[in-house]
């Protein structure tokens, strides 16, 4: 039955996104829905080429927008959604599958995103989807019994620095209840990332007021989420200076955050099983979880 709603997904959102090919990952996931693509969103990316899939999980030239939900049992359900924004330097999705399938284990309803990329100047498609989905999951609490106002982000990479956007460009109220960063690039100062996404965010002409614009760490303020941060000592593609800035501004409001770098690791272990510190990585997000329950418990 699950293979056939599958399935009929993939014929339904083929024909929905106008003549470009549309692909489906092969994940898990409990649910797959589609939220709008460049004709029925009120923003378009301006991609022309048809979706492409490489290496299993990386997703490219994407124009159509999903949502991959992975719903825990109810008798294991806690209430909390995590809202995961895939990496790839804004040039491909690389889709989690171990990560939100941990999260469904211990109770926590992951989506992750199929966002439509920037693709050189377009990032507001980009942050209507990553905030669309938030909104949908909220709207739709009841159905995926789920709390509305326990939905948190978390980003891999530049799907770190889309959470970490998303976490402090949204209006007081409505902002994630919390955000996980792994070995996010929240920054966009180069000294911070030795990749430049910036000319894909907003063109070949991008300014120094649309990188600030970008930079979350200068956009950090009273109502920002409490923040979880990880990366590794030896990470050359986003340096650890990313995670300690973005840091850095949470304290200095207050806010509560706990971070940690690990000695190795370099860049995309999260779905790496035989990383040495895995367990830790995973032992330190159910730990925060339980944090988070008892303060939102005294609420």
């Amino acid at each position: 039955m699950k293979s056939l709603l599958i399935a009929l997904f993939a014929v339904f959102t083929a024909l929905s996104a106008s003549a470009q090919k549309v692909v489906t990952v092969n994940t898990s996931a409990d649910e797959i829905v589609h939220l709008w693509n460049n004709t029925t969103a009120k923003h378009s990316n301006c991609m022309e080429k048809d979706e492409l899939i490489k290496s299993k999980y990386k997703v490219y030239n994407t124009s159509s927008t999903e949502l991959y939900i992975f719903t825990p049992p109810k008798h294991k359900a806690t209430g909390y959604t995590v809202v995961i924004y895939p990496g790839g330097g804004y040039r491909y999705l690389s889709f989690p599958t171990t990560f939100p399938e941990w999260l469904r284990d211990n109770g926590i309803t992951a989506v992750v995103v199929k966002y439509r990329l920037p693709n050189y100047g377009h990032s507001d498609a980009m942050l209507e989807d990553a905030i669309g989905a938030i909104d949908y999951m909220r709207k739709n609490a009841e159905k995926y019994n789920i709390d509305p106002y326990k939905i948190g982000v978390c980003g891999n990479s530049a799907g770190g620095h889309l959470a970490a956007w998303v976490s402090n460009i949204m209006e007081d109220g409505s902002k994630p209840h919390f955000t996980i960063l792994v070995y996010g690039s929240p920054t966009r100062n180069e000294y911070h990332n030795s990749y430049n996404a910036n000319q894909i965010m907003f063109g070949h002409n991008v300014t120094p007021a649309q990188v600030d614009s970008a930079s979350t760490e200068e956009l950090v303020g009273p109502t920002t989420p409490p923040a979880l941060l990880f990366h590794s000592d030896d990470d050359t593609t986003v340096r650890p200076f990313a995670s300690t800035a973005y840091y850095k501004a949470l304290k200095q409001y207050g806010i509560p955050a706990s971070m940690h770098i690990y000695p190795s690791g370099g860049h995309g272990w999260s779905g790496r099983m035989k990383w040495e510190y895995r367990q830790q990585w995973l032992d330190a997000i159910k730990d925060w979880f339980e944090v988070l329950k008892k303060n939102d418990n005294k609420k």
